[in-house]
């Protein structure tokens, strides 16, 4: 009987109230500063407006980042995606919600999140080169948002490069990518307007997959953001 009890004992001493099961995702990366780093945090924050947008940030989780050289972080997500951040391309499409690793001040609170600025600073950075990518469903092959996402990716979470044009289409190639969307069912309407095949072509990005073993890295201070305004 006693002996039962101390291995009981033994069993909860080793029970961590705190597990939250496996993750289903995890990310690595590093910060990068040309002088001390302040005191920060590894962030995800999920983007709930349209893309490639930042301004309405909500956080989804983060991490202490070690010191050393370089300043390392992991950062780990246990749930799929709130509704506040899923998006659908068109109707019936699947749905789909993208996130950017973060550096942000030390402490700050969740409320906080969405008054971050809106540009880098000694405190304050993001991932532009990278969306990490919620799935609800599989892409369809042939499919705008196979198109959209640079493949016909499963269910689940991804990481994406964020790939920015360097010059807008030529008018040759504007109209070949406009005749590919209309294969996949966007209409073209010879405008760009929203919703339009025209208007998805002359984003001013574009999206690779790529493996969720690739580094993520955090530059402090001054730096050009993420893509730029679409093309005229």
């Amino acid at each position: 009987m006693g002996l039962a009890l101390v291995a009981l004992a033994a069993c909860d001493a080793q029970t961590d109230t705190a597990y939250q099961g496996e993750p289903l995702v995890t990310l690595r990366g590093r910060v990068e500063s040309s002088g001390e780093l302040p005191p920060l945090e590894a962030a995800m924050l999920w983007q709930r407006g349209p893309p490639p947008g930042t301004e309405d940030q909500e956080l989804a989780t983060r991490a202490p980042v070690t010191s050393g050289f370089p300043a390392s972080f992991i950062l780990r997500l246990y749930k799929p995606a709130p509704d506040a951040a899923l998006r659908t391309l068109v109707a019936g499409a699947p749905r789909w919600a993208r996130a950017n690793a973060a550096a942000v001040p030390y402490g700050v609170a969740p409320e906080q999140i969405a008054a971050l600025p809106a540009v880098f600073s000694a405190s304050y950075t993001y991932d532009p080169d990278h969306w990490v990518m919620y799935l609800d469903s599989d892409v369809p092959p042939t499919s705008l948002t196979e198109w959209w996402l640079g493949g016909a990716l499963g269910a689940g979470y991804h990481l994406l490069r964020v790939v920015t044009l360097s010059a807008c289409l030529t008018q040759a190639e504007l109209d070949a990518c406009a005749a590919e969307l209309v294969r996949r069912g966007v209409p073209d309407d010879g405008t760009s307007n929203p919703g339009t095949a025209r208007a998805y072509c002359k984003a001013p990005y574009r999206l690779l997959p790529t493996t969720l073993d690739e580094a993520i890295v955090l530059k402090l201070g001054p730096r050009a953001g993420g893509p730029g305004a679409a093309c005229p």
